[in-house]
């Protein structure tokens, strides 16, 4: 069996050459197999200076006669000093203390002589060690548009797999052998490592440890799953052993000496260094892979970011979490979400034309103001809509408890359900009636059998409502409660279905209690990211107190602030944005002039909701025992709106609200090549209009590229930017066209 090779460049003052190890795991060492590896070196790199023999389960007295059979010393080029392939063989010494060290022995035929420097350089074995680990990929570098989350809570883009290197007995066996120096120990009680990939390089190192009388016994080893099973770690005492596969914080190490490990007993395979941090190197590192100028090899240093302020996740990146052996195997799947007829059912194409045109629609545009809610609803103006009021009164005819003790309100006013009610013929059901707000709740006494109304203006907080269920059912246990809205929101039918069920669950089954809602409107609930308004205003506000900006942009920050509805989108050629009349989601035959940007915006909303969950509506019916298809982002798998989306609706309004409504990882078009070149075609086509006096969309599309919701490729990009450049565009998206990133 051929030998694992591994190699490195090693430096003598001026004088720089390679160095290949040879490592073995055989059941007898054969000189001949020996010359033979190395004449296949020397084929490969006629250049290399030195070769290291390793055979770990072997002393070294057996590795010198396995040479004395051989012809390794010619094929090594006679061994002369100086010439290409210079022979050493590879032993461990140990010192008193138990201390061990590696050392280089020259081989001369016939007699064995240690080097003037006898122990092994550890730039040399660090080099070997950084190649065994680049050539298997042990850093794992995260696909476009995720991140990751690691076991010791900090995110990153990259991650650090010693299991990617331990595939044979003599990978184990070379990290058991190399380990062994950075150990104190003469006996070993109990060997820990951090995760199960690295339990053979655990019995490795009892072999090898016996075999050179390091350790008297072979310890018992175990894996305590890396940080998750730190604390089920038993306390730590001498003679314990701990081997960590990575890290790039030495926390591990930190969390180990809490357990009272010493300090000497624990090696750390490898690690790499992070951006910005102080911290040295503990010198239970067994291989350092951050780049120094001094080095042949290295690895740039990782960026850590701590979860409250990742970078990584305001941009919108998907977090993948890792635990143990959890990792990506594959190249994520794209999923392209395509706006269609079937996008719009019939009961939501029902309920949007009822919304529209009255004004009833206004967009939270930024998030700390409106954490849960897509859409925002004027409650007085929506039950004061004809259809709309006298669905709800129908609804406390028929829903009403009576007598009612108390009514509970949510989004509406007291004066507005006074006067459902006196309409509805119902005043003689709340005569003793009390009346609080759902912040008040906690003042209803204890009253069993009680009747309950609570009357809900816009229902899009589910939350809110699971939370005065559950109080409700210690008030007023054994009593009816009646939940009714007005407008109820939810991110698909199951989602609705579920919150139908909880409220209306209780002692007496299914019924005990009542839900109903005069309309359904289908909403993705906010992702948690900031919004894309959000993202705009913090963009222009640093242009702002960089330097003098366009009047524009002036003019646009003071629209931002004051969250005008009027201006949701920045302004084409022609100005503000407006909807076409053939616009076939909401009838444009009359009064198209009384859509305004929030009602299309809305549109847009319901649409891409209902494309997400597999353009399934509220009308379907779903098995309780499935849970329907929806597309979301997973670590196998991104979903990313379909280019075709632009194509074939082509109205600025409707670029605009895409690109507004769509989440950040929908627009990261980077994770597919040809996404990417499909929108490339889009923005090469919006710029071209602009010069003919169109592409009214153009000012959203840099917004989006500049706020870095929506990413191309690097060689996309670089090709939109430099067409951008040689177009004659207004001065103020020049502006904005230099703070897109590169």
């Amino acid at each position: 069996m051929q030998a694992m090779e591994l190699t490195t460049r090693f430096r003598d003052r001026s004088f720089e050459g390679g160095a290949a190890l040879l490592a073995y795991d055989e059941i007898s060492l054969l000189g001949s197999l020996i010359s033979d590896d190395i004449r296949k070196v020397l084929d490969a790199r006629p250049n290399t200076m030195r070769i290291y023999i390793l055979a770990p389960f072997f002393d070294v007295e057996a590795v010198k006669a396995a040479l004395d059979k051989g012809t390794a010393a010619e094929r090594a080029g006679g061994n002369a000093p100086g010439s290409p392939g210079e022979l050493y063989y590879i032993g461990l010494k140990v010192n008193p203390g138990h201390k061990s060290q590696l050392v280089a022995y020259r081989y001369e035929a016939g007699e064995r002589a240690e080097v003037a420097q006898a122990q092994l350089e550890d730039e040399l074995m660090q080099g070997w060690l950084f190649d065994l680990f680049d050539r298997h990929k042990g850093r794992v570098d995260a696909p476009p548009g995720v991140h990751f989350g690691k076991g010791s809570g900090k995110h990153a883009t990259q991650f650090l797999r010693v299991a990617n290197v331990l595939l044979s007995s003599t990978a184990c066996a070379v990290l058991a052998t190399f380990a062994l120096t950075k150990l104190q120990v003469g006996y070993a009680r109990r060997v820990f490592v951090d995760t199960a990939s690295l339990l053979p390089v655990a019995l490795a190192m009892q072999r090898i440890a016996l075999l050179n009388g390091i350790w008297e016994a072979a310890p018992p080893a175990q894996s305590f799953s890396s940080y998750g099973g730190m604390d089920k770690l038993p306390s730590l005492g001498r003679g314990d052993v701990a081997l960590i596969s990575a890290s790039t914080s030495g926390g591990m190490v930190d969390r180990l000496k809490e357990k009272h490990l010493s300090t000497d007993n624990s090696v750390t395979f490898y690690f790499l260094e992070t951006v910005g941090s102080n911290a040295s190197v503990d010198s239970g590192v067994l291989c350092n892979l951050t780049y120094r100028p001094e080095r042949t090899f290295g690895y740039p240093r990782i960026q850590n970011y701590s979860p409250p302020e990742c970078v990584l996740c305001k941009q919108g990146m998907l977090l993948a979490e890792l635990e143990g052996d959890q990792f990506l195997l594959e190249k994520r799947g794209t999923k392209r979400l395509r706006i269609s007829k079937p996008s719009q059912p019939q009961d939501a194409r029902d309920v949007m034309e009822l919304l529209a045109r009255q004004k009833l629609l206004h967009v939270p545009m930024y998030r700390a103001h409106s954490p849960r809610v897509a859409i925002g609803v004027d409650v007085p103006k929506l039950l004061g809509n004809a259809d709309v009021k006298q669905g709800f009164q129908r609804l406390l005819k028929r829903f009403t408890p009576h007598p009612i003790n108390f009514i509970v309100l949510v989004d509406v006013s007291e004066a507005v359900v006074r006067n459902l009610l006196q309409e509805a013929g119902l005043n003689g059901n709340c005569a003793e009636t009390q009346i609080l707000a759902a912040d008040a709740i906690s003042q209803i006494p204890v009253t069993p059998a009680a009747s309950v109304l609570v009357v809900i203006g816009y229902l899009a907080d589910h939350a809110l409502l699971r939370g005065i269920n559950a109080q409700l059912r210690t008030m007023v246990p054994g009593g009816c409660v009646s939940y009714l809205a007005a407008l109820t929101a939810a991110e698909s039918a199951r989602n609705l279905s579920d919150l139908r069920s909880f409220l209306s669950y209780g002692e007496r089954g299914a019924d005990t209690f009542t839900c109903r809602s005069v309309l359904d409107v289908m909403l993705t609930p906010p992702d948690g990211q900031q919004s894309s308004w959000d993202h705009e205003l913090a963009l222009l506000r640093r242009m702002k107190s960089s330097g003098a900006i366009d009047p524009y942009w002036e003019m646009r920050i003071e629209e931002l602030e004051e969250a005008s509805q009027d201006a949701l989108f920045l302004k084409g050629l022609s100005g503000d944005l407006a909807i076409s009349p053939d616009f076939v989601y909401l009838k444009t035959e009359s009064k198209i002039e009384l859509i305004s940007q929030a009602d299309i915006y809305a549109v847009i909303l319901n649409l891409l909701a209902c494309a997400r969950n597999d353009n399934v509506g509220f009308r379907a019916s779903i098995p309780r025992d499935t849970q329907g298809v929806k597309w979301t982002q997973t670590v196998y798998g991104q979903v990313l709106l379909c280019p075709s989306n632009f194509r074939d609706y082509n109205d600025a309004v409707l670029r605009a609200a895409f690109l507004r409504a769509a989440t950040t990882q929908e627009l990261t078009f980077m994770v597919d090549a040809e996404c990417s070149r499909e929108v490339l075609e889009v923005l090469h086509a919006e710029l071209a209009s602009w010069g003919q006096g169109k592409g009214d969309s153009l000012p959203e599309f840099l917004m989006a590229l500049a706020t870095r919701r929506m990413r191309l490729t690097s060689p996309d990009l670089e090709t939109f930017m430099t067409s951008l450049v040689a177009a004659s565009v207004a001065p103020h998206l020049n502006q904005l066209a230099a703070r897109i990133p590169k």
